[in-house]
């Protein structure tokens, strides 16, 4: 017997989250601000125009926007596996009802967020675009649950479990995440479907909640469980 760590101690009075089905009809896939102004592409834009050189603002922003990328193909291959399996898809965005920065939520207006209809920022990314039929819910705060009506929409659904990928894992992520887990939702987090700013933050938000109140896996893993389900019909 190895030495006595407090992470043994840990799960001598509280068990790891457990493992839950996903079920066509039962799970939601749940996108998470899946938009163009998360790319490398935006922050650059805001460099430039502040006055700096294009190049000086990519090599600055190089590491992230890989980082993203790296999502988006995960994401764009989950997307594709869960259509095929007849998931419930549900695409989450941060957009104003209107222009006028009263209609957004306090806590992103304070800090310049604003993301009116018609920002081109604002679209979605094309590889994870939603397709005709599919929800698109729209927010102007950080979780999916707490401004808009998808809790009410999910239980309608008859909907238990979730699926969260997106933007950005210590903010939108997480908040939706911890709420959906309170609400009394499995909460499923890829590891590799989500991202920010800094990996090592990206880390730690996942470390703090893996086996507390979500699982968490890779793109992979869960790819392989969902190709043992059958297509629909």
């Amino acid at each position: 017997m190895g030495k006595l760590t407090f992470e043994d101690i840990i799960r001598l009075v509280e068990a790891p989250y457990p493992d839950f089905e996903l079920r066509p009809g039962k799970t939601a896939l749940i996108l998470i601000d899946m938009q163009k102004f998360v790319l490398g592409e935006h922050y650059v834009k805001a460099a430039v125009k502040a006055g700096y050189s294009e190049e000086e603002a990519w090599e600055a922003v190089r590491e992230y926007d890989e980082r993203v990328k790296n999502v988006v193909k995960n994401v764009q291959k989950l997307l594709e596996v869960c259509r095929r399996k007849g998931f419930d898809i549900i695409h989450v965005r941060i957009q104003g009802p209107t222009d006028n920065p009263r209609h957004t939520a306090k806590v992103n207006r304070k800090i310049g967020l604003i993301i009116p209809p018609e920002f081109e920022d604002g679209e979605f990314i094309d590889e994870v675009k939603p397709l005709p039929g599919e929800l698109v819910i729209s927010k102007t705060n950080g979780g999916a649950l707490s401004g808009t009506n998808l809790d009410f929409i999910l239980r309608n659904m008859d909907i238990d479990s979730l699926i969260i990928v997106g933007f950005l894992t210590d903010q939108c992520v997480l908040a939706t995440s911890i709420h959906a887990a309170d609400l009394g939702y499995d909460v499923l987090l890829l590891e590799d479907g989500c991202t920010t700013r800094s990996k090592q933050l990206h880390d730690a938000v996942l470390l703090a909640q893996k086996d507390v109140c979500v699982k968490v896996k890779k793109t992979e893993e869960v790819l392989k469980i969902l190709e043992k389900l059958p297509d629909k019909s």
